[in-house]
């Protein structure tokens, strides 16, 4: 009687495993709405006068941002991975893009 074996090489996605660059981007994302969100609240508490310090960091969000994009977009050459972040990261990161670019645009 024949032995039953598995196919070595057949395409099995994990739902459990998640790639390292979709974590790292969807961390980069939430964390840059929420320090969007900080630095609008701190803006407001200081009436407009907060100097360079909130230019800085706005300016450092940017650049996660950035980074946290090309992370998410690197992961989706995984396939075996879990979706969800992937997603996640590419959403947090280019809703901060975007809300980084009207504020260029507006000048604020």
């Amino acid at each position: 009687m024949g032995r039953n074996r598995k196919k070595k090489f057949a395409y099995r996605p994990s739902d459990r495993v998640v790639s390292r660059a979709s974590a790292v981007s969807a961390f980069l994302g939430i964390v840059g709405i929420a320090g969007y969100g900080l630095l609008i609240a701190g803006s407001f508490y200081s009436e407009g006068n907060g100097g360079v310090i909130y230019g800085l960091a706005g300016w450092a969000i940017l650049i996660m941002s950035i980074v946290g994009l090309r992370l998410s977009i690197k992961s989706f050459e995984d396939t075996a991975s879990m979706v969800i972040w992937k997603i996640i990261g590419c959403t947090t990161n280019g809703l901060v893009l975007v809300f980084s670019a009207i504020i260029f645009i507006l000048g604020i």
